[in-house]
């Protein structure tokens, strides 16, 4: 009691110096139970007793440097080995190993167990009240289903926020205007061409839309709600990315300095709570309300599958629907706008991408055989995910019981495996001259018999891997696909659209394995003529 007491009395120096010895005491104890697992070759750039930390911090600075420097001197001989993350010692397996994750049974090589893992970091973010992802059942089996039914009610809302977002962004106060560069000021006001700064932009445009189907309007027009459920999304992923590498005891507390998530369940609530205690009213007295036809949106499907009284509880029924926004709205968001980066900067590409779009709505109209007849457009959206993926890495699978891949490379139970994505798409000997942006790679590929339904953006396989693989492949992509095709095909059909500066492409940040698209890159619009509506 004593020694706890000179420990806990850090204000004198022998308590200070106690109090030393034991949080070195407990990062040594830290730094012992995370020694690497495996009997396999590591791959680092330092050395000494502080070796491994300096190597996770490269890692959690720039994941893709890291993960191109040991493709080059393992993976791309098909060598698995190790590296030190943050978080743990991760086994990086050669992509000529991908399909060998994929048919693993779950109970050895576990992707809900990673997902886990990764997950306790964003329930300390923002609270999970389901278990066994209950958002990519109500996205598997009802918001894919009924993308087609509502794609009218997406068109509507292109057209609108596209005209607030985009048509319309000489409203600036006079004030604001004269903030601009005098070079930024002549463009403006001296031709017809409008500057955007184009991630807040692309990121309203994307989640409002998104929200069209998720809440209806005219919730999803509200500026409030809009703005909570983007910096919501961005707290839930940012928040986790930086809380992974925190003890769990931690967690709670470093939520409070490092996100706002509070704040924003406290304005969804605002919003959400009489929104879904009406629709309950309305189910519950569906003959007073004027008809007993059910609404087609998220909030029903979550009601509908909600298994009990209890889980139909307000508030539990507005977190589901508030991560079920952060499924759908995130990569859908972060898509779009690197995809609007490459538009602007690769204009050859937009005569034959328009006539492609104009076809294609002669034919079948905004349809989803319309959409999937734009294949040049889907090949575009590829391209721009394989140079601008969302991360570094995919397929990370934690290891549940001894594993043996087919090289007789053995991962033992409690590591973790990932594939390097970002360094297997800039190999040349997978993707030809892989450093260049090649709009129509892929539409000119399923051109071969046999290829039509292969190399699209919803299609998975062992090099196409931004979604996953296999039967964990991420449910989302389809609503994400028909999602960005509309925003893209509208944007090409009613805008001329180019880079403020072509010479310097945006560049994006990282942050561990996750990439951040440029948030300050300015494209610019100008509206085309006689177009179709």
């Amino acid at each position: 009691m004593a020694l706890l007491e000179q420990v806990l009395d850090y204000r004198n120096p022998q308590g200070a110096l106690l109090l030393g010895a034991v949080i070195f005491g407990v990062l040594l104890y830290k730094f012992a139970l995370s020694r690497r697992r495996a009997n396999l070759p590591v791959y680092g750039t330092h050395t000494g007793w502080q070796g491994s930390w300096k190597d996770s911090m490269d890692y959690v600075r720039d994941s893709p440097g890291v993960l191109k420097a040991g493709y080059e001197k393992f993976s791309k001989h098909g060598l698995f080995y190790q590296l030190r993350t943050p978080v743990r010692w991760v086994i990086v397996v050669p992509p000529k190993f991908v399909d060998e994750i994929r048919t693993a049974p779950p109970t050895h090589l576990s992707a809900r167990e990673a997902a886990n893992d990764v997950q306790q970091a964003r329930n300390t973010v923002s609270p999970i009240v389901e278990e066994n992802k209950f958002h990519f059942h109500i996205i598997k089996t009802h918001l894919t289903p009924s993308l087609e039914l509502k794609i009218s009610d997406l068109l509507d809302e292109i057209s609108l926020v596209f005209a607030e977002e985009i048509g319309r962004p000489a409203g600036k106060s006079f004030l604001v205007q004269l903030a601009f560069h005098l070079a930024d000021w002549l463009i403006l006001y001296l031709t017809d061409w409008k500057q955007i700064v184009m991630a807040p932009a692309a990121h309203r445009i994307a989640t409002r839309v998104a929200n069209r189907l998720l809440v209806g309007a005219p919730l999803c027009r509200n500026e409030e709600y809009l703005q909570t459920s983007i910096k919501y999304t961005v707290d839930v992923f940012g928040g986790a990315d930086r809380l992974r590498a925190w003890p769990d005891f931690l967690k709670p507390m470093v939520t409070y300095f490092i996100t706002n998530v509070k704040e924003r369940q406290r304005v969804a609530r605002k919003h959400l709570l009489p929104y879904i205690k009406n629709r309950l009213t309305q189910l519950e007295y569906p003959k007073s309300q004027g008809s007993d036809q059910k609404p087609i949106d998220s909030l029903q499907w979550v009601i509908d599958a909600a298994p009990s009284a209890e889980e139909r509880d307000p508030e539990r029924l507005m977190y589901r629907l508030l991560h079920l926004n952060v499924a759908a709205v995130h990569t859908t968001s972060v898509t779009f706008l690197n995809c609007i980066f490459d538009l602007a900067l690769h204009v050859d590409v937009h005569s034959e991408l328009r006539t492609e779009i104009g076809g294609a709505i002669d034919n079948d109209g905004w349809t989803a055989r319309g959409l999937s007849h734009m294949r040049k457009l889907d090949s575009f959206m590829l391209e721009s995910q394989r140079l601008a993926p969302i991360a570094s890495s995919q397929m990370t699978r934690a290891v549940l019981k001894d594993f043996t891949f087919s090289d007789g490379t053995k991962v033992p139970k409690g590591s973790y495996v990932l594939v390097p994505m970002h360094a297997m798409y800039q190999d040349d000997s997978i993707f030809p001259e892989s450093s260049k942006f090649d709009a129509f790679r892929w539409s000119r590929l399923r051109e071969t018999p046999g290829n039509e339904n292969r190399y699209q953006f919803v299609t998975t396989s062992p090099t196409h891997i931004n979604f996953g693989h296999g039967k964990d492949a991420c449910p989302g992509r389809f609503f994400a696909s028909q999602e960005i095709k509309l925003l893209l095909a509208h944007t090409l059909l009613h805008y001329d659209i180019c880079l403020e500066d072509s010479s310097q492409p945006p560049q994006p940040s990282w942050y561990d394995r996750s990439r951040r698209p440029n948030q300050t890159a300015r494209v610019l619009f100008r509206a085309r003529e006689g177009v179709k509506s």
